[in-house]
């Protein structure tokens, strides 16, 4: 068995069409380096037979991480409509990059009724942590 990093054309015809048939969403490409291809957003490990039969993958995925939204000056009180106009922008800019996903920790009340309004869906799975070193 050996491993290696799936080039462009794998991830696009053989990653993708079975993440598509699991209901999952596609693996996307983003802009290009000099050499002319496009960039992926993601990285795909592969496992193949010695006959060169891929059996198994492992993705790292670069999706957008929303957050933190901080007030900077608290003396002003707009009862919320620059965060609602701040995330209305920061959601129509996801849209037109057409961003495949995108993560928000909703770890204050404001945070949440914001993922909220946009109809963002909360998790009901393990998630699970780390930062360098290991510590959570």
């Amino acid at each position: 068995m050996n491993f290696r990093w799936l080039e462009q054309d794998e991830i696009l015809n053989l990653v993708n069409p079975a993440l598509k048939a699991k209901g999952y969403a596609e693996l996307g490409f983003n802009g290009s380096c000099e050499c002319g291809r496009a960039l992926p957003t993601a990285r795909v490990l592969g496992a193949f037979l010695d006959s060169g039969e891929l059996i198994e993958t492992f993705t790292l995925q670069m999706l957008a991480f929303l957050g933190p939204l901080l007030k900077h000056d608290t003396d002003i009180r707009d009862s919320g409509e620059t965060s609602r106009q701040m995330a209305t922008i920061m959601y129509d800019f996801l849209m037109s990059a057409k961003a495949r996903d995108f993560i928000v920790i909703a770890n204050s009340p404001v945070s949440r009724r914001l993922c909220e309004r946009f109809q963002m869906k909360e998790v009901e799975c393990p998630v699970f942590m780390t930062k360098p070193g290991g510590a959570a």
